[in-house]
């Protein structure tokens, strides 16, 4: 592929005097005298030109065009956007250049021989290059998205388009959200809520190079399998970047195909690792891409599905004696939590049918042992490790964080109850907490940056705060977890902060319905509880809109379910009261099953319009 450059236009030159008819010069004198003279006459006057500085040659393309300051904005100058103009972006600057800027860098930079191509490749790669890969690697895995990534890119076609649809994909999600101001009415609806800012979504249109990047990359890497000797770390790569993609893109079900695809590979390239010796570069590229599918599971797990493999570590070899560093402590709790979510999982109907046995209770009882046990040896290693940066404080934060929610979703996993979390305030209190410090406590301004990226490939905090959000019933401390959300403003995998709010602040309306104005000691009712709500779709005409069901127990434990499902507006007039059906269901448990039927009940509902805030006194369930 050949490298698009932008034409830079000479600058212009001082024009010579215009010559008159006989072909001296317009400045000579009528008598033949030459014009030195004057020119003479004029030196000796000072000179008011403008003041001489240093030129460079590192602004954007379009900005050297125009011939004027560039300011340099990455990805794309403000001199630009702020006129309406298309910024070209930045050429990549000569080798003697880059050889400097690699002596001076603080981190390692990513090969920038990849960086060629057509404008727009050039533009989404800069733009994976500044915010995307320093996004991507957050708390952790900086040397993978910074480094290994491009390194692999130079001799491999798919990654690189791929990495191109990355960086086209979430600069259009940065530009298809704007930040209002806070919201002063908030506190008036709800007295117990504070402020909170409004990420407004805008309509945009699914980016058409992104997804021809895409296509390419999927054609690559086909005709790349073809060969036999290929080294399947090359597709443990691509599925990766696949998955960033429909993360970006919104796609779950295709999201979660792309892991089990990269996931068969993988089991199979352990299966097959011990009978034969791997190149050291193939073998460092497998070990860096297996954990990424150990953490994938996890968030298959959280969107309903099981697995159908055999997890690749058993619980006994999960706990090392003890932790060398925040990354090792960091894939035992990922391994951790797989088991412990694989169990959850396993429960979640057996303990509505009554059907927890003595084996069920041991089981449960070695996994969450093996959470203390894990929390224990990671504070050794936090008292004696001195070497922890900003950034490893961090991470540790976050890793406390999904401890603390396993600690308790464990505990609560064979009892059908919802009221049993309610022992658990002061856990909720230690998770919204660190979540706050993490948001707060940034020390450098690269810190909080990395904080602020619309996009991050891991769950980090708006899961967990889902978590406290929904199944923590103190007034106060599920309202601090749902301005968190609000305040962080990404999408986590397939976590978006901004969604998970607006239905955790649904579930907090049905719930305390029926609570006296100001309760901070007053907890709903077990019948009132809502037991599960996820999203079932999402409307591909407007992205404001999100169909969101939910499951309850008004009648008993052990009676039938409560299941409906409304439409979540993320952005609907604050004024307007939609009326709409809704279409009641009631599910009978028993021994031989569930049977989900229509009640055939029918009413007008006000809107969920929780963007801002929730007025209990107007919804009608």
């Amino acid at each position: 592929m050949t490298s698009a450059k932008v034409p830079i236009l000479p600058l212009r030159r001082a024009q010579p005097p215009p010559l008159s008819r006989d072909g001296a010069s317009a400045n000579s004198t009528s008598d033949g005298r030459s014009t030195s003279i004057a020119t003479a006459r004029e030196t000796s006057k000072p000179k008011l030109g403008r003041t001489s500085k240093p030129k460079t040659r590192t602004g954007c393309s379009t900005c050297k065009i125009r011939r004027v300051k560039c300011d340099e904005a990455k990805p794309e100058c403000n001199r630009c956007t702020s006129t309406g103009r298309k910024c070209d972006g930045y050429e990549i600057p000569p080798r003697k250049n880059r050889a400097f800027a690699a002596q001076t860098a603080s981190s390692p930079q990513p090969c920038l021989e990849v960086a060629r191509g057509t404008q727009d490749e050039l533009r989404a790669l800069e733009f994976f290059h500044v915010r995307t890969a320093p996004g991507l690697s957050s708390y952790f895995d900086a040397d993978f998205w910074t480094r290994l990534v491009f390194q692999i890119s130079s001799g491999e076609p798919s990654i690189r388009h791929a990495m191109v649809a990355v960086g086209a994909l979430h600069l259009q999600r940065e530009k298809g959200t704007v930040t209002l101001s806070m919201d002063e009415k908030a506190h008036q609806r709800d007295p117990l809520a504070t402020s909170m800012p409004v990420r407004k979504p805008t309509q945009v249109n699914e980016d058409p190079f992104a997804l021809v990047q895409y296509n390419k990359a999927i054609v690559h890497l086909a005709k790349r399998l073809q060969d036999p000797t290929a080294a399947t770390e090359i597709a443990l790569l691509a599925c990766i970047l696949f998955v960033c993609i429909e993360f970006l893109r919104g796609e779950a079900e295709l999201a979660i195909n792309h892991f089990k695809s990269g996931m068969s590979i993988a089991i199979q390239s352990l299966n097959f690792q011990g009978r034969k010796l791997a190149k050291p570069a193939s073998e460092r590229l497998r070990n860096d891409t297996l954990p990424f599918f150990n953490r994938l599971e996890l968030l298959s797990t959280l969107f309903g599905n099981d697995a159908p493999w055999e997890y690749p570590v058993a619980l006994q070899y999960v706990l090392p004696e003890e932790f060398a560093n925040v990354k090792e402590a960091r894939d035992s709790l990922v391994h951790l939590m797989n088991l412990s979510l694989r169990f959850i999982r396993y429960m979640k109907y057996r303990k509505y049918d009554r059907m927890v046995l003595p084996d069920d209770l041991a089981r449960q009882q070695t996994l969450h042992q093996h959470v203390i046990e894990w929390e224990a040896k990671f504070g050794t290693l936090l008292a004696n490790d001195i070497s922890l940066t900003a950034k490893d404080l961090d991470a540790t934060k976050i890793l406390l964080v999904h401890q603390r929610v396993m600690h308790i979703w464990l505990l609560a996993s064979t009892q059908p109850e919802e009221c049993r979390t309610d022992v658990f305030t002061q856990e909720f209190e230690d998770i919204v907490s660190l979540g706050e410090a993490l948001q707060t406590e940034a020390g450098s301004r690269e810190q909080r940056q990395e904080y602020a990226t619309t996009f991050l490939f891991d769950m980090v905090i708006v899961s967990p705060m889902y978590f406290v959000a929904t199944k923590c019933r103190h007034p106060q401390i599920r309202r601090r977890a749902i301005k968190l959300l609000r305040h962080t403003k990404r999408r986590e995998s397939l976590w978006d902060s901004n969604v998970s709010a607006a239905i955790a602040e649904r579930v907090v309306a049905i719930e305390e319905q029926h609570l006296p104005p100001l309760s901070i000691n007053h907890f709903p009712e077990e019948k009132h509880r809502i037991h599960n709500s996820h999203i079932q779709s999402v409307s591909s005409e407007d992205p404001t809109k999100h169909a969101v069901t939910f499951y309850t127990k008004p009648y008993g434990i052990d009676a039938q379910w409560k299941i409906w499902q409304e439409s979540i507006f993320l952005d609907p007039p604050s004024n307007i009261k939609r009326v709409r059906k809704v279409d009641r269901y009631l599910l009978s448990t028993g021994n031989s099953g569930a049977e989900l039927s229509m009640a055939g009940e029918t009413q007008s509902m006000p809107s969920a319009v929780l963007f801002n805030g929730w007025d209990a006194c107007s919804i009608d369930a």
